[in-house]
């Protein structure tokens, strides 16, 4: 495992650590002693460790700062140049960084860190050449280091660039698919055509552990993966990007053996945002050379004829499998941010019209005009060397639908209501202008020469935008099922695109713990057991095919850990490293059909009461009274974690709560700071707690947090009518020492406050995370904790993000700022837990103590980890989803 690794070169001991690094991780090799040894006494080993614990703890204005003044001091001193190179390339300056290691180089020019470092700075630039080069070198200077060897392991193989046969166009133009009235076609196998209903399933493909740009291995995994969909008798496969040949090679396989009951593709054409200034991002002419070359390749691809060399980030290699004829539709782009859009139409005013070869636009503003321009290209490149098409079209979603929603203000807007109702906000929202502009692909329709034809693409969810739920009209609407905000919106969606066909690319809810949205109807973003989430998906299918959608794909196959939304994604951190573990509370990363769980199948800890699962694990406190049989006495406490929980069983006399109950108090961050005082029983202990579990019987148990470290608090909103709070961030993010005993429940807003165009006020809503569900583990996916009267045995399962833990994987938790006030991460050494009984008749008079009265609390600790451990498992909406699927037509 990279990190567990001393090597000693000369006077320096080099310890490798994780750090995050854009698209792989990058790996800082610190030295400890090496300036002291160099520079003959000049910078201290206390300097090196200071600024060097100022980088680990992503503090780079200090380390930055610390580092300098190194360098100043001793100029001919190549670590502190090292450590000025590593900050450069942490905060993505990669001039500077590129500068600071060749400066280093030229110092000392078998440097271990420098030659390492520059070889991930490559690897950041795409320069692949030179990423060989730096690590080759490295390897001569460390034989057999572990981080160089990953890093050359993860060079792509070179690529076959052995010209591909020459392949004769044909005559005549093969159209693989076509729109019709509202729906899609496709050959009858005939002469004709005959309906086609999508019904596909989003793939993505990043395993735990890996960035969304590390693929599968070659290892039948997509050989699996198309199987398990068309066994959910789902009829197509949406891929975002390009994925490597042999997916395509799997899926021209598959086809081939199932003639009569292919499994159709989707293809997009993904690209990162335009860079620049958001007036001319879109005209950015190294963007958009890149993303016009990204949709050739996609179309040389799917027919059998693309040699593509490898690049970081970047699928690659050899594709010779021909699928275009199973490839029923182009998807452009992604989900543009609205700011941007806006800027770019305010540079280019006004609408027009525009006509290519096989697009045409009618009075569309200038992004419109834009993708249909975009769409031209791809279709008239198709044309020019394959003679063939298939309907397309561009990602949207409801944030920039062509409708207007009168509950939507704008930020302008909000501010100049706020400003008449005479009410300022403790700090301002984040949230984009979700109806401020719109794409209309209703004026984007194919030319006589194109009867392909193109159709509308949604990323549609029921939770978000506020206006699904928030417009009367769609919240006064129904389904054949019943009452559904959902389906007014898709209604009016469709209505408004009359003849084109509709397609819901993306919708479904996640099975999280966590909470990012709340929607009338109980169709949350988040806050589902696996069943709960199967129920709500099938009754979403049928809504969309209800509304009259041409197709839907459901989002998405399996659960990916690297994705984030913006409830959790400023305490997971660094963002590169949530890969590396699983988090619970995070929605985005639980919408899979295919479970992707933390820790190993046969080991991991079921709440059932039972206990059989803890044999290997030792007690970390225990009594000598096995034999006492009162609620109030303790047995014994045991703990234990894998990448997405921590897992703890307490033992007890026995279970009543009338008569006895339970507080765990754990210290996650340094002895001397939290609270000293105790909720309910008010006692005073000797190690400051940071969180407190009150297990008060099966339907009232929660999880409380030191006042000070709550990260979110009230704050007022200033001349509001009547007083009205919102929640925003308590900074610093930082545990204290106190004896307060003021113990707070984790409320988490989802829905903000806002006011409508109309004046109407919507109050702030949330969810309290606190509440702990009791259940077993074959109850429901999202038990917190259980507890068997017959046992004695109560145990808990709390994500890692309850608890502050920033990054479980490299034994971080919460704690201070970074310099634009975002939460920062310090490493900690382990938890710390005591456990109180109390009686609930008499909750101040002392109970039973885990350990003893007096006794000094132990340190519990867990290893860090470079590679998670996981195992995959079908979640119950695949049996949901296929009965649905097989009903469609």
């Amino acid at each position: 495992m990279i990190g567990a690794r001393v090597v000693v070169l000369g006077c320096a001991i080099r310890r490798v650590v994780a750090l995050a690094g854009g698209l792989a991780a990058l790996l800082l090799v610190r030295p400890v002693s090496a300036w002291a040894q160099r520079a003959a006494g000049c910078v201290t080993t206390a300097d090196a460790d200071s600024a060097w614990a100022a980088f680990r703890a992503q503090r780079l204005d200090e380390a930055r700062r610390r580092f300098a003044t190194a360098t100043a001091r001793c100029p001919t001193d190549a670590g502190a140049r090292v450590g000025l190179a590593y900050v450069a390339l942490r905060a993505g300056e990669l001039r500077t960084a590129r500068a600071g290691f060749d400066a280093a180089l030229r110092l000392a020019p078998e440097n271990y860190d420098a030659l390492t470092g520059r070889g991930m700075l490559a690897w950041r630039e795409g320069d692949l050449a030179a990423v060989r080069a730096a690590f080759q070198s490295a390897l001569r200077v460390v034989p057999g280091d572990s981080l160089s060897l990953a890093y050359l392991a993860r060079l792509p193989a070179m690529v076959d660039s052995t010209p591909l046969p020459v392949r004769r166009r044909p005559s005549t133009t093969i159209v693989a698919a076509r729109t019709a009235s509202r729906r899609f076609e496709v050959p009858d196998g005939r002469s004709g055509w005959r309906p086609f209903t999508l019904k596909a399933v989003n793939l993505g493909a990043a395993l735990p552990g890996k960035y969304p740009s590390e693929f599968p291995p070659d290892d039948s995994t997509y050989e699996r993966w198309i199987a398990t969909i068309a066994a959910m008798k789902a009829n197509a496969v949406r891929v975002y990007t390009v994925h490597p040949p042999y997916f395509y090679r799997a899926l021209a396989r598959w086809n081939a053996a199932h003639p009569g009951d292919p499994l159709w593709l989707v293809h997009g054409v993904w690209t990162e945002p335009p860079p620049g200034t958001l007036e001319d991002g879109y005209d950015d002419p190294a963007w958009h050379r890149a993303f016009m070359a990204e949709m050739n390749d996609v179309v040389n691809l799917v027919h059998g004829r693309a040699i593509i060399p490898p690049r970081p980030g970047h699928a690659g290699g050899r594709y010779i499998h021909d699928v275009s004829r199973w490839t029923v539709a182009w998807i452009l782009g992604r989900e543009w941010e609205p700011y941007s859009v806006v800027a770019y139409n305010a540079r280019r005013p006004g609408v027009a019209d525009w006509s290519g070869r096989f697009i045409r636009v009618s009075r569309g503003h200038a992004l419109e005009r834009w993708m249909a321009q975009a769409a031209d290209s791809t279709i008239g490149y198709e044309m020019a060397r394959f003679n063939a098409q298939r309907p397309i079209a561009y990602t949207n979603w409801p944030t920039l639908d062509p409708l207007t929603h009168p509950s939507e203000a704008t930020q302008a807007e909000e501010r100049a209501l706020l400003a008449m109702r005479g009410e300022e906000l403790p700090e301002p929202s984040k949230e984009f202008d979700n109806d401020a502009v719109g794409l209309d692909a209703r004026r984007m329709t194919g030319t006589d020469a194109f009867p392909a034809g193109t159709f509308a693409s949604y990323h549609a969810y029921p939770y978000y935008p506020d206006f699904i739920q928030l417009d009367t009209a769609y919240a006064a609407s129904r389904s054949s099922e019943g009452p559904s905000s959902y389906m007014g919106y898709l209604r009016a969606l469709v209505a408004h695109h009359g003849d084109m066909p509709v397609v819901i690319a993306e919708y479904g809810v996640p099975s999280s713990r966590g909470v990012a949205h709340l929607e009338p109807q109980g169709w949350h973003h988040g806050g589902h057991d696996e069943a709960a989430q199967a129920r709500i998906n099938a009754r979403l299918t049928r809504e969309i095919i209800e509304a009259g959608c041409a197709g839907l794909a459901i989002f998405a196959l399996i659960d990916e850990w690297f994705k984030y939304n913006w409830a959790v994604i400023d305490f997971e951190r660094p963002g590169d490293r949530n890969r590396l573990w699983y988090n619970a509370l995070d929605a985005e990363q639980n919408y899979g059909i295919i479970a992707m769980r933390p820790g190993v199948r046969d080991s991991v800890v079921q709440l059932d009461g039972r206990g059989d699962d803890w044999s290997t694990e030792p007690w970390l406190s225990r009594s000598a009274l096995d034999t006492n049989r009162s609620p109030l006495a303790l047995k014994a406490l045991r703990v234990q974690q894998d990448e997405g929980y921590l897992y703890l069983r307490l033992d007890v006399g026995a279970i009543d709560w009338t008569r006895g109950r339970y507080l765990i108090g754990i210290d996650t961050y340094r002895r001397d700071l939290g609270d000293v005082v105790l909720p309910v029983t008010r006692e005073r202990v000797s190690t400051g707690l940071e969180f407190v579990l009150d297990l008060r019987g099966a339907d009232s148990a929660q999880l409380l947090v030191d006042a000070p470290y709550n990260p979110r608090h009230p704050a007022p909103v200033k001349g509001a009518l009547r007083p009205t709070s919102i929640h925003v961030y308590q900074r610093p993010f930082e545990t204290r020492a106190n004896d307060a005993g003021r113990w707070e429940e984790l409320f988490v807003p989802s829905n903000r406050r806002r006011i409508g165009r109309d004046g109407t006020v919507y109050p702030e809503r949330g969810t309290n995370w606190s509440t702990l569900r009791f259940g077993t583990s074959a109850s429901s996916t999202l038990a917190d904790w259980y507890a068997d009267s017959t046992t004695g045995i109560i145990e808990v399962r709390l994500p890692w993000g309850l608890l502050n833990v920033i990054d479980p994987s490299a034994r971080t938790v919460l704690f201070g700022m970074d310099a634009d006030g975002s939460p920062a991460a310090m490493p900690t050494d382990g938890f710390r837990f005591l456990v109180r009984s109390y009686d609930p008749r008499t909750p101040t008079l002392p109970g039973d103590a885990l350990p003893l009265r007096g006794t000094p609390l132990a340190t519990w600790s867990w290893r860090p980890w470079e590679t998670p451990r996981w195992y995959a498992e079908r979640k119950p909406q695949f049996d949901a989803l296929r009965a649905v699927f097989e009903s469609l037509p």
